[in-house]
């Protein structure tokens, strides 16, 4: 309270003073809140650029070598030529019909997440010394591989490290590590991959993926009366 003989002038500038100091904190307030609550990360746009790794053009040839473990020995090899096109006749086939050991069609030839499945950001967490993004994949079509992926990409590049399938009923019935990239091209490729079944827990399956090349693969190649001569 001011005295009676304490000049006006000085009374109002106190008064600003007052104002000014109430208005700066409020404003330091505002924008810590603002702050402490991050905004959630672009779950689709993480997800495309993930599907870059294992898919770095419209239409090219691969290798693919699977050998399959039980009980930590190696139990079958097989090499696979795999054509992956730009095509507007794809032949269809079941995505989870067995080529060998854990690896079905879907994991050799389907690579691109961001089409087959709607993403949700979860959380971030460390798998080992990598801080990763988590998001989980819903299915948008029943012929998916699977109906539900979890899947952890590297918060530094959204290079992806690991991956669990689920089924419809929420069953896991296999997981995956993304072990080895190579630059191909100047892309960064999957070069190996494990994958691992959940419900038979002593056997796995390593994806060796070699020969990488871009190559125009037209339609007609990929016509059903043409499939036997593969």
């Amino acid at each position: 309270m001011s005295s009676p003989t304490e000049n006006p002038v000085n009374c109002v500038l106190r008064t600003l003073l007052l104002i000014l100091v109430a208005c700066f904190l409020f404003t330091c307030i505002v924008v810590a809140g603002h702050a402490a609550t991050p905004t959630t990360p672009d779950a689709e746009a993480i997800l495309k650029r993930s599907d870059t790794y294992r898919n770095g053009w419209p239409s090219y040839v691969l290798h693919v070598k699977i050998t399959s473990y039980e009980s930590g020995k190696s139990d079958e090899e097989k090499l696979y030529e795999v054509y992956l096109p730009d095509t507007s006749r794809p032949v269809r086939i079941t995505p989870l019909e067995r080529l060998s050991g854990d690896a079905s069609n879907g994991d050799v030839a389907r690579t691109n997440y961001a089409a087959d499945y709607t993403p949700t950001y979860l959380r971030t967490e460390k798998v080992g010394d990598a801080e990763c993004h988590v998001l989980i994949l819903a299915a948008k079509r029943k012929g998916a591989t699977y109906q539900q992926i979890l899947f952890w990409v590297r918060v530094q590049d959204d290079r992806p490290v690991k991956a669990e399938f689920h089924l419809t009923s929420g069953k896991l019935i296999k997981s995956a590590t993304f072990d080895q990239y190579a630059s191909i091209g100047g892309h960064l490729q999957l070069a190996r991959m494990t994958l691992y079944d959940e419900i038979r827990h002593n056997s796995h399956s390593v994806l060796e993926y070699s020969g990488i090349a871009p190559r125009e693969l037209p339609d007609k190649l990929f016509y059903q009366g043409r499939t036997d001569r593969f």
